[in-house]
């Protein structure tokens, strides 16, 4: 075999090889992007991102929001989310919060921070909230629920929600009523939410600063639809 011929061969097997790495994953492996489930309804203070191939970018009001989307707040962030057949998240400063998917039961997980949500499912869905303590599970309520280094807090303003807990017992959390999941995933009895209130309004303890910049004292939340 010449060296012309070897060269051409050679030649031929890089075009073959280079046109198989561009254009045939393109043709092959390409996907639509995800059906949008919901949209940024208000940036109240500071910055909302999203996580895309690792990296944090800004969103800004209007922007799509996403199956399985995973947003956070800055230090003094908060905005609100309008998902279409669940209903408003309103996500307080300093919170990371992984959404799911509304066709697969929306089990979300809050990594850490502050969430209200006023839940209006459509006939048949259902939502949860996992934290690394335990997991709300709710059918249409309004209800917040915070995560930190001291555990997680649920407080249900109208319905109930369910919590989960590592031992594989659930307790209900009815309108009006607190309770608290420490470390260890043990949950304290449930309490009445307004006592807890009058106690946060007179200390203004930093973890409950979402909670003091949604309620005025005798004044009722206000509703985020």
């Amino acid at each position: 075999m010449t060296r012309p011929t070897v060269s051409a061969q050679i030649i031929t097997v890089c075009l073959i090889l280079l046109f198989t790495m561009v254009i045939v994953p393109e043709h092959c492996y390409s996907s639509t992007a995800p059906s949008p489930i919901g949209t940024v309804k208000e940036i109240r203070s500071g910055t909302l991102e999203r996580q895309s191939n690792n990296v944090w970018k800004p969103l800004v009001v209007g922007t799509a929001i996403s199956a399985n989307d995973r947003v956070r707040t800055g230090a003094d962030g908060t905005a609100v989310l309008a998902l279409n057949e669940i209903g408003a998240v309103l996500i307080g400063p300093g919170t990371e919060y992984y959404l799911g998917d509304p066709a697969s039961g929306f089990k979300t997980l809050l990594k850490r921070g502050y969430l209200w949500i006023s839940a209006k499912l459509s006939p048949g869905r259902t939502m949860s909230v996992a934290t690394s303590n335990a997991v709300a599970g709710v059918r249409g309520t309004k209800f917040s629920v915070i995560q930190d280094a001291q555990g997680m807090d649920v407080c249900t303003c109208k319905g109930a929600v369910e919590v989960s807990l590592r031992d594989g017992t659930s307790k209900n959390v009815t309108g009006g009523m607190y309770a608290a999941v420490n470390t260890a995933g043990k949950m304290e009895k449930p309490e009445k939410g307004k006592p807890h209130l009058e106690e946060i309004w007179k200390k203004k303890p930093a973890r409950y600063a979402a909670c003091l910049n949604c309620h005025k004292k005798g004044k009722k939340i206000g509703d985020l639809n």
